[in-house]
């Protein structure tokens, strides 16, 4: 008799284990917080978007993560595990193992990626890791790369060169976790599609887990199984992508998806925050908290804040599949600017 047979239940396999998981991660700059005390976890398969405005901690979190931080910063974490390895355990010899095969990084600016001084098959040819080379480039429409062996990556488009970047991060050594770190700021709407239908079809075919950061709300919601929102160094706000889009419960998210041009009628401005950008509210944060008093972050701009907010940090909560820091957390939209 089967398992099924005998409780007279259907047997499910086990959740999948996740392959990342940062807990409590803090990164400090000669003392200035640049990340703080964020938790995120990534299953095989998955796509993580991350985002939130410059100076949020977006990269900041991506170099943790591949342990490529800057001399002088100082990480602290309750956990930063990889496929059940901690990272931040690890000699420097193992993890440049893990980043040269496991780990890989597609960058945002692909016109300054490669050598500038070396054609670009050849920069190909050192790094294809034995695979055929032909069949990698011909996965990306690029074969043609192969007829332009003295090509320098100046006489490449940016899309050219960000799809070749996508074959030696992705293709060539086929890692477990895919980092894509705004890898279609720089380029024009056609040849961003073209770059995000490549990684969704590589997900589809390959299996890697994907963090893929961003600006753009609107192509997370293109690709993205799950999103986290990040302001200030903090993670705010995460959750499944529908989750967030349809019922976001940090004013932060909410602020940010009335800034889209699909959610604003026509004839009317787009939403604009108020206040002052993240670097200039955390150097007052810093302020506050050498004179006793850190409070949310976004107490400054926020349009429902309320007294404690000025005083006192918000801790997460967890509210069915989200995860939201905000002492208004359970209370409508309508209920705050009741309030």
């Amino acid at each position: 008799m089967n398992d099924r047979q005998a409780t007279g239940s259907p047997v499910t396999d086990p959740p999948p284990a996740d392959l990342l998981t940062v807990s409590d991660l803090h990164v400090d700059y000669a003392g200035r917080p640049a990340v703080r005390g964020v938790s995120l976890s990534l299953r095989r398969g998955e796509i993580l978007g991350l985002v939130g405005e410059s100076g949020s901690g977006k990269s900041t979190l991506c170099s943790a993560i591949t342990g490529v931080l800057p001399a002088g910063a100082r990480v602290r974490a309750a956990g930063l595990r990889f496929d059940g390895r901690e990272l931040t355990e690890l000699p420097p010899e193992d993890m440049r193992r893990i980043r040269a095969s496991r780990i890989g990084v597609v960058p945002q600016r692909p016109m300054t990626s490669l050598s500038p001084s070396t054609p670009v098959l050849r920069q190909m040819r050192w790094y294809h890791d034995g695979h055929d080379l032909a069949d990698l480039l011909a996965q990306v429409g690029l074969r043609a790369v192969l007829d332009r062996p003295r090509d320098h990556p100046h006489r490449f488009s940016g899309g050219q060169l960000q799809r070749l970047l996508i074959v030696l991060a992705a293709l060539a050594r086929q890692p477990d976790l895919l980092i894509a770190d705004e890898p279609t700021t720089t380029l024009d709407a056609t040849v961003q599609a073209q770059v995000l239908r490549l990684l969704l079809d590589l997900r589809d075919r390959l299996g890697p887990a994907i963090l893929y950061v961003t600006h753009d709300l609107a192509v997370v919601a293109q690709i993205c199984d799950r999103v986290g929102v990040m302001y200030a160094g903090r993670l705010v706000e995460s959750g499944p992508v529908s989750q967030i889009f349809t019922a976001p419960r940090h004013p932060y998210t909410r602020a940010l998806l009335a800034a889209l041009p699909a959610r604003t009628e026509r004839g009317r401005r787009l939403g604009a925050m108020p206040g002052h950008t993240v670097a200039e509210v955390t150097l007052s944060r810093e302020r506050g908290a050498r004179a006793g008093s850190a409070g949310c972050a976004f107490a400054p701009r926020c349009p429902v804040v309320l007294a404690r907010c000025h005083e006192e940090e918000p801790t997460p909560i967890t509210m069915g599949t989200d995860v939201v820091r905000c002492h208004r957390a359970g209370e409508t939209p309508e209920a705050e600017e009741d309030a």
